[in-house]
């Protein structure tokens, strides 16, 4: 349309293990709310932007990941382009993109749009230890202390770490193109301070009035304990071949073990010893000069990022890394195992609720035992299937 003013478009870009889970939870859940301020989320879904970074890193024609990922970082910058507002599409993946392919994204907006690229931080401290979790998390067997030396013993910096957590690399990849004004780094305060500072620092970036939206979400993608990490890492070796990553293994292990049942446990924090928290602080510090170099602008403090060393116990964290006794692993495994028998109950449950459903829709009008399973997702899906062969039934 003539005189249509051009769209900003924000790429949240990183960095995994920033929060970004609870930021997209917010918004995601409260689109409405989001669309009311002026902020599009572009696609049907939240995991559209996830499929979004396959298809920008070539990915997406691998038969491992969904058909849907071929051609959705195009469906979602068409919508982008076509909005008369602010846009965000927002996945920690992207900062795993290459020059060329932050360059090629940028690119493919920049012509009809505002671009402006995030990325979130949060200390090297912190920071080591939750991605050797999140590696957990995806099938690894490492122990903490060799991730710690593969992250220090990475000079070269080429390892997925030091690709997706040195912010000053994403941003210059990711904002090559673009002034120093449209680059932005959101800081993420010390441990002990209020977590909601992310949310407002994001808010207010967007535009957004952070007030507007609820914020008492259960906490999703948290940490695991000593004791649960080093659980899943045995369960991990246990598996050996069976139930692959891509596969099931998010689905059954990620998902239900990890999230569900290892997470709300108790467990001892995990802690860097005081050599690699040194470490990590130098490497910050050498972050955020170069982030300072690039005049980017920073929404909270750069001095958020580098850490300072504290010994292990005076943060209630284990000895540096120190394994679990078998005897505490023990008793996490029967308590694990018991939970893990009620998820299965309680999934049982919601199949025997799902079959007598879908008989009650072949007795019963169908939208009628749809309305009874709307509280129920898992029931849907058998229900929409039901309804379709009814109508078609109806109409032939």
């Amino acid at each position: 349309m003539a005189g249509r003013d051009r769209p900003r478009v924000f790429l949240h870009v990183g960095s995994p293990k920033t929060g970004t889970t609870f930021l997209q939870d917010v918004l995601w859940g409260q689109r409405a709310t989001a669309a009311e301020q002026g902020l599009l989320l572009p696609g049907e879904r939240f995991n559209d932007h996830y499929l979004a970074t396959l298809d920008l890193r070539g990915l997406a024609d691998d038969p491992i990941y969904p058909p849907r990922a071929r051609g959705m970082w195009d469906r979602l910058v068409a919508e982008a382009l076509a909005a008369d507002g602010t846009v965000l599409i927002s996945h920690e993946l992207f900062a795993g993109a290459s020059a060329e392919q932050a360059r090629r994204a940028v690119a493919s907006l920049a012509d009809r749009a505002e671009v402006h690229v995030v990325v979130t931080a949060r200390d090297h401290v912190r920071q080591i230890s939750a991605e050797w979790q999140e590696h957990v998390k995806h099938r690894s067997s490492a122990s903490f202390a060799a991730f710690v030396g593969e992250v220090r013993g990475d000079q070269a910096r080429r390892s997925w770490f030091w690709q997706v957590q040195d912010y000053a690399g994403v941003l210059e990849r990711w904002g090559v193109d673009l002034p120093p004004e449209r680059i932005h780094i959101v800081t993420i305060p010390p441990s002990g301070a209020d977590p909601l500072i992310l949310w407002d620092r994001f808010a207010r970036l967007l535009g957004l009035e952070p007030h507007a939206f609820d914020t008492a979400l259960e906490r999703s993608n948290s940490s695991l304990g000593a004791e649960q990490a080093e659980l899943l890492r045995r369960v991990n070796l246990e598996l050996g071949d069976r139930l692959p990553l891509p596969g099931p293994y998010p689905l059954v292990v990620k998902n239900v073990l990890a999230h569900r049942i290892l997470e709300p446990r108790p467990g001892t924090r995990l802690a860097l010893g005081a050599e690699d928290q040194e470490f990590a602080a130098t490497a910050a510090r050498d972050i955020v000069a170069r982030l300072e170099a690039l005049g980017v602008d920073v929404v909270g403090d750069l001095d958020d990022l580098v850490p300072a060393v504290v010994p292990p116990e005076e943060v209630g964290g284990a000895a540096a890394y120190s394994v679990p006794p078998d005897a505490v692993l023990l008793e996490e495994s029967v308590a694990t195992i018991a939970d893990l028998l009620v998820v299965l109950n309680e999934r049982r449950s919601a199949l025997q609720r799902a079959d007598d459903l879908t008989t009650t829709a072949r007795e019963k009008p169908v939208r009628f035992a749809l309305v009874q399973a709307a509280e129920n997702r898992p029931v849907l899906r058998r229900l929409r299937g039901a309804y379709r062969r009814a109508k078609a039934r109806r109409n032939a």
